[in-house]
């Protein structure tokens, strides 16, 4: 009796296979999730850009959510924290092309 028959058999197996497609994101879907736009998700694809990796199923480009969040965990983990540098003094103004101001200066002092 562990048996299935033929039609609870193709239930679970359309099951698992609906499974394994809700964990596969579109193109669209992972560009809506990083903010990026769709087209440049299939540019970067294309070119072997920076993304997660990609399964094609016949014409169609999908993406792992696992592969999506362990790319994201990597992305973060190599954006470099801003650098804070030192209050600086007022710079000085370095020499070169007078001001607009200094030039008229000039013009009406006497030499």
């Amino acid at each position: 009796m562990d048996e299935l028959s033929y039609t609870e058999r193709s239930r679970v197996t359309a099951f698992k296979e609906h499974d394994i497609m809700e964990k596969l994101l579109s193109p669209k879907v992972l560009a809506e999730l990083i903010g990026l736009a769709e087209q440049t998700i299939y540019n970067r694809h294309s070119t072997g850009g920076d993304l997660p990796h990609a399964i094609k199923l016949g014409r169609l480009l999908r993406f792992h959510t696992a592969d999506v969040h362990c790319w994201l965990e990597r992305q973060r983990q190599l954006a470099v924290p801003p650098v804070l540098s030192p209050p600086s003094a007022p710079s000085v103004r370095r020499p070169g092309r007078p001001t607009k101001a200094a030039q008229i200066a000039a013009r009406r002092s006497p030499l």
